[in-house]
């Protein structure tokens, strides 16, 4: 056998696993990546009482590795919600319908049925929005 033909032997003995490894490595890491990516639902939201402001309330769904949360968040009027960009005031644990009533231009009020039994974060401003919890 020729030198040459035993060298294209033995390369092609090595292509194959390594191009099966590969595969291998991205078809994991595209199944992995599903698992810790998040669903956000949006529920509803309340306009101020000028309707320059909404508070966005969301579900958000992570799957068995995160329990699941209601979350809201105060956007100005015309700016597009986003669950990455827009910082959230309020989480709490579970699926939660949550009543929002404005009280001005400057604080809202947030209730939730059932109440919350594990909150996460609840902030007492949102820039300079008063924001009150019963």
């Amino acid at each position: 056998m020729s030198r040459r033909r035993w060298i294209g032997i033995v390369v092609a003995a090595l292509a194959v696993p390594v191009a099966a490894g590969f595969f291998f490595v991205v078809l994991i890491d595209n199944l992995m990546s599903g698992f810790g990516a998040c669903r956000v639902v949006r529920q509803s939201s309340f306009a101020s009482p000028s309707g320059s402001q909404l508070v966005v309330v969301v579900w958000k769904e992570c799957g068995a590795t995160v329990p699941d949360s209601t979350q809201a968040s105060i956007v100005a009027r015309g700016r597009t919600f986003s669950p990455e960009s827009t910082p959230t005031f309020f989480s709490v644990r579970g699926h939660l319908d949550v009543v929002v009533a404005w009280s001005g231009e400057g604080a809202v009020r947030i209730g939730f049925i059932p109440g919350a039994d594990q909150v996460y974060k609840r902030d007492q401003h949102v820039g300079d929005i008063t924001i009150n919890y019963e």
